[in-house]
């Protein structure tokens, strides 16, 4: 057995062990309570829960995710090629699912768990796991590193915050969707390469809010970092999400009408 599979499997167990053994608190879902919160019983802040934020974007005349400074910063040649590609390209419309930060402005749930040394991020829409070292280690060796939607992460803590280092990604996810148009003339393609990396800063404020801020690099198709405003979500009154299943057969449309899009 590889190395890789070794991890894998240890993660599995690890998610396994959390899921019995973590989220079991309840909250208002309503506005923060301005409550402190315990750490873990080993320690860590403690950002488990189940939580869920506003739709953000860029539609109905408001741009409410910075969409128009991204938009500016992609280079000639990757507007050049945003022009020769339309909706129907968006790989979420083939169950792809999107990467952070794209997953945080959709407005679906998520639920994070933890155990020592990992955070588990868990998404409702397009469901996916993504399993976050926060003891500083380094990203997975290079020969067992393969590009993915989500990337690799690694994470350390920096008081309060898990500041997430994410790479290696296949370079076919979008920044945003189709629909986010935040002027007359945007295309509504949000284009990202395998060279793109993703600073993430998670970070709870109190009993009902988690705060999520990123940062975009993307070398080969922005000239500058984009950084979108920071994504609140507040606490809700479940203990587990449910496990939406995306079949490319059934269509996008039936997919977003489930997710009560």
């Amino acid at each position: 057995m590889s190395t890789r599979a070794v991890v894998v499997v240890v993660g599995a167990v690890v998610v396994g062990a959390a899921l019995w053994v973590g989220v079991r608190e309840t909250g208002n879902g309503g506005a923060g309570t301005g409550a402190p919160v315990a750490p873990t019983s080993w320690g860590e802040p403690d950002l488990t829960g189940v939580w869920k934020s506003e739709a953000l974007g860029a539609r109905a005349g408001q741009d409410t995710f910075n969409l128009a400074a991204l938009e500016g910063l992609y280079t000639p040649d990757a507007r050049a090629r945003m022009q020769t590609m339309a909706a129907a390209d968006d790989p979420t419309l083939k169950c792809a699912p999107p990467a952070f930060p794209r997953a945080a402005m959709l407005g679906h749930q998520l639920q994070i768990v933890q155990s020592p040394g990992f955070a588990f991020v868990f998404t409702e829409a397009y469901p996916v796991v993504r399993i976050i070292p926060t003891t500083n280690r380094g990203h997975t060796p290079e020969q067992y590193l393969f590009p993915s939607h989500m990337g690799d992460s690694t994470a350390r803590w920096e008081g309060d915050t898990l500041v997430v280092d994410v790479m290696s990604f296949n370079g076919e996810g979008w920044l945003a969707g189709p629909e986010d148009k935040p002027t007359g003339a945007s295309s509504g393609v949000w284009l990202t390469s395998p060279a793109m990396h993703i600073a993430e800063r998670w970070r709870r404020v109190d009993a009902d809010t988690l705060e999520y801020q990123a940062r975009v690099e993307d070398p080969d198709l922005l000239t500058m970092p984009w950084d979108p405003p920071a994504v609140r979500f507040m606490r809700q009154p479940v203990d587990v999400i449910d496990e939406v299943l995306c079949r490319p057969e059934d269509g996008p449309e039936t997919y977003l009408t489930r997710l009560g899009s």
